[in-house]
């Protein structure tokens, strides 16, 4: 497949695309570069290289030029204050080799700095390419096979494609957390996860022409879901409407239990609604994935009715590990939660995936497991 190329000059570039639903994506075209936002307001920052770079004021041209090393960044009312001197936002760090050190963490490419009254936002500004290579190897195990590592170079390369205005209003593309995807930088690169994101070079899942939104979870506990009852989203299409997958049966917190005390839940909880001491949790509904739809929570004040997924973000995604519950029960002032997986159970189950490569499974037979009726085809980057 073959996606126009389009130049556009300006200092920080975005592929613009044309939303059809919340999980299809039409493009126009690809800029080869990714903007991703490492540091977002923060007041102070160490930067360097380890040969010679320059500092630079992207609208005046305006240069300070170093041998090699770290200076402190600092951001005042003024400006950013480097040493002596105050340089005004934004500004660019051009290292003469193309690495770059922020907080002494290795990025490739450059940094781009914007600053927002006392406060600034660092941005590694790099190829997608180079980009996967530090992706990969924090979203799986480089231990994994390489047949999982690929499918994974493949979906962290759609879900960027797919995702490229998710911050936009803060001038970048994605963050470098788990609300986007992980991005460890150049320090975080494995051989074996680069060897997955150059022989996957440039592929990424379509359904109807468009790049799918390429969502994943860590293990979902023996079948994926519809993304309906995690985000409502509408106009579902076929490749996200959930699949069997018997592949992550000995993954970790296929099972999980977990005991948590009354108060913390209800101090979250209250946080959004007004409610007495937690006395009952009832599971209303399940999904064909036999995740919980919605919770019905007694109190003493009377109760209310939550969607499980946020129930679960709202009192903790890490100690509750998926909305899949088996059993809620309140006794003594401790509530007991049994479940299975870990994560919202859309799209790719990445321990599903690693199953399926330890039984033989090549990287496009996995993809075309969890997203049915899709297309690996290849995009064009503008150079």
């Amino acid at each position: 497949m073959i996606f126009k190329n389009i130049q556009r000059a300006v200092p920080i570039l975005f592929i613009f695309v044309v939303l059809l639903h919340k999980s299809l994506y039409a493009l126009d075209y690809v800029n080869k570069d990714v903007n991703i936002g490492i540091f977002v307001n923060i007041s102070s920052v160490a930067l360097g290289c380890s040969k010679s770079f320059i500092i630079e004021e992207d609208n005046t041209g305006k240069k300070l030029k170093f041998s090699k090393g770290m200076v402190n960044l600092i951001c005042t009312f003024k400006g950013i204050k480097i040493n002596n001197y105050t340089l005004r936002s934004p500004i660019k760090i051009l290292p003469s080799n193309d690495v770059v050190f922020a907080n002494s963490q290795a990025y490739q490419g450059y940094l781009y700095i914007k600053q927002s009254q006392n406060k600034m936002t660092i941005i590694n500004v790099l190829p997608i390419e180079e980009y996967l290579k530090g992706v990969v190897p924090k979203e799986v195990s480089t231990s994994w096979p390489i047949e999982a590592l690929k499918v994974q170079a493949v979906i962290s390369r759609t879900y960027t494609i797919a995702n490229l205005n998710k911050h936009k209003e803060q001038g970048f593309n994605l963050c470098s957390t788990t609300h986007c995807q992980v991005y460890g930088g150049l320090s975080c690169q494995a051989h074996l996860s680069n060897q997955a994101v150059k022989e996957t070079n440039k592929e990424v899942l379509t359904y109807e022409n468009n790049v799918i939104q390429a969502v994943f979870h860590a293990s979902c506990g023996g079948r994926t879901d519809t993304p309906e009852y995690v985000w409502s989203w509408k106009n579902i299409p076929p490749c996200l409407k959930g699949t069997k997958c018997r592949y992550c049966r000995n993954a970790p917190y296929t099972k999980w239990e977990q005991i948590l005390d009354e108060h913390f839940i209800h101090e979250k909880l209250s946080q959004n609604n007004k409610i007495g001491k937690i006395k009952k949790i009832k599971i209303k509904g399940k999904t064909s994935a036999k995740a919980a739809k919605e919770l019905e929570i007694i109190h003493t004040k009377g109760k209310i009715k939550l969607n499980a997924y946020k129930f679960r973000t709202l009192v903790d995604a890490w100690k509750i590990k998926s909305h899949t519950f088996d059993s809620i029960k309140v006794k003594n002032d401790k509530i007991y939660f049994k479940g299975r997986g870990w994560g919202h159970k859309v799209g790719l189950c990445q321990e599903g995936a690693k199953g399926m490569a330890e039984k033989g499974k090549p990287y496009k037979k996995i993809l075309l497991h969890f997203y049915p009726k899709t297309k690996i085809e290849t995009i064009n980057y503008w150079k």
